[in-house]
């Protein structure tokens, strides 16, 4: 077998089950976290607010981190979890590997949804007294290391006297640095997702989904919990009442449910089952421009440029770029050639026959939208929509688990059972119940004391 590195072969045995095989980058090829930018956004603080609905800024988590870090601190709140990842955001933007970071106060404000700076101010310092272990192994930091989960470089007066122009001086752990610089496995995480949250055990189940929803179908593997499994794998007390857990797990469930727009890129499907809860994530969706470019013979390349570019300028703004096609070869599965084709024969038809339909929209419509956001933009929406079984490849680019997204969950309460002997006797005289003793005095009562 031969392939690229990173792509992923499924061998479909006699028997009809599957088996997955992934070409990996090894020695110097191995891209590390020092190598990477760790964020896909435009303007971290102008996107990372929480009543931003157009655009979801995603910040890049290492798979140990995710798979290894435990909050150790019981005080910290939903909104206190979510902070210390808009700091690390802000720590990748100016990069991971610098000693002292800062942020706008501001920022934390608009990123929580907070009407008040005071409120922001104590988050940050439940953060700075709050503790974190993370199980490494690798050069400077092996086995499970404590640290603090965020240095504050201000006083309580000087924090105090912060506004919101201000910036505010924290460092992040130097274990967390390290095992971000030299990663090679992460998730892409959505960032205004978690501030959203209402229940702080919300986010470590979030970040395990966002990991196994960036892998192939065949590798994803998102544990079946009971309840008590679940209390251990999001931290929770091991003497947790019943009906605390109860609602705590109905809580988690509903924030990932409650999940919606530009912040859900990859439906959570939610049951419980045989006392189990269970959660099936589907493919997280990239757009065209953030998938790796497909190579390209470069005569094929040529011909296909020389194609576009002997055509008049008001013909050619309907053509995206080529490497645009290339993108589309792979997250499809079909030579560019072959796409390129398609478009063309797509763009034919809806000039010939405007009142035609083409991927839910009349040709008329379709070559409108083109001109009104560019045939990049609309190449994307395409290849979305359109059915590729003439190029042969049918469907097989997407992914075979269709998953839906639960929008409610109801997880069941056990109720306490009740002896109905207890429910229909128990407030009930009967003969043989023992009476009470006797009183040995009486007191002297006047009758007209007494109400009837």
């Amino acid at each position: 077998m031969h392939g690229k590195r990173g792509a992923v072969f499924v061998h479909e045995r006699e028997d009809g089950s599957e088996k997955g095989y992934v070409w990996q980058a090894t020695g110097d090829d191995i891209i590390r976290g020092h190598q990477r930018g760790g964020l896909k956004c435009g303007d971290l603080s102008a996107e990372a607010v929480f009543d931003n609905e157009k655009t979801s800024p995603r910040i890049e988590i290492p798979r140990v981190v995710i798979e290894t870090m435990q909050i150790e601190s019981s005080h910290l709140r939903a909104g206190d979890i979510a902070a210390f990842w808009r700091l690390f955001a802000e720590a990748r933007k100016q990069g991971i590997s610098r000693e002292t970071h800062s942020i706008k106060l501001g920022d934390i404000v608009k990123y929580l949804g907070l009407n008040s700076l005071h409120r922001a101010k104590q988050a940050l310092a439940r953060l700075s007294t709050a503790a974190m272990t993370l199980r490494l192994n690798q050069i400077g930091a092996r086995g499970t290391i404590r640290m603090q989960m965020i240095e504050l470089l201000h006083d309580t007066d000087d924090l105090a006297a912060l506004r919101g122009h201000d910036e505010m001086f924290f460092r992040l752990p130097e274990a967390l640095k390290l095992a971000v610089m030299e990663s090679r496995d992460y998730a892409w995480v959505d960032l205004n997702a978690m501030s959203r949250f209402k229940s702080k055990f919300t986010v470590r189940l979030y970040l395990k989904l966002c990991l196994e929803a960036g892998k192939h179908r065949l590798y994803r593997s998102v544990p079946e919990m009971t309840k008590s499994e679940f209390r251990a794998f999001v931290g929770m007390p091991t003497k947790t009442q019943a009906s605390v857990l109860d609602s705590t797990l109905q809580l988690v469930c509903s924030d990932l449910s409650a999940i919606s727009g530009v912040r859900r890129r990859f439906p959570i499907s939610i049951t419980f089952e045989d006392g189990k809860l269970v959660i099936v994530v589907g493919r997280a969706t990239k757009k065209l421009r953030e998938v790796k470019p497909a190579w390209i013979r470069a005569e094929m390349a040529a011909k296909q440029t020389a194609t576009v570019g002997a055509m008049p300028a008001e013909k050619r703004k309907y053509y995206p770029a080529l490497t645009r096609f290339r993108q589309a070869e792979t997250s499809i599965g079909a030579p560019a050639i072959r796409i390129f084709g398609l478009w063309s024969a797509d763009l034919h038809g809806a000039k010939s026959y405007p009142e035609e339909h083409i991927v839910g929209m009349t040709g008329r419509e379709f070559l409108d939208l083109i001109g009104k956001v560019g045939a990049d933009a609309v190449l994307e929406f395409w290849a979305a929509k359109r059915d590729f079984e003439v190029l042969g490849v049918a469907g097989k680019w997407r992914d075979a688990e269709v998953v839906e997204h639960t929008t409610t969950v109801r997880i069941p309460v056990k109720a306490p059972k009740i002896d109905i002997h207890d429910l229909i006797y128990g407030r009930t005289v009967l003969a043989d119940d023992p009476l009470p003793p006797k009183p040995s005095t009486f007191a002297e009562v006047d009758d007209d004391e007494i109400d009837f």
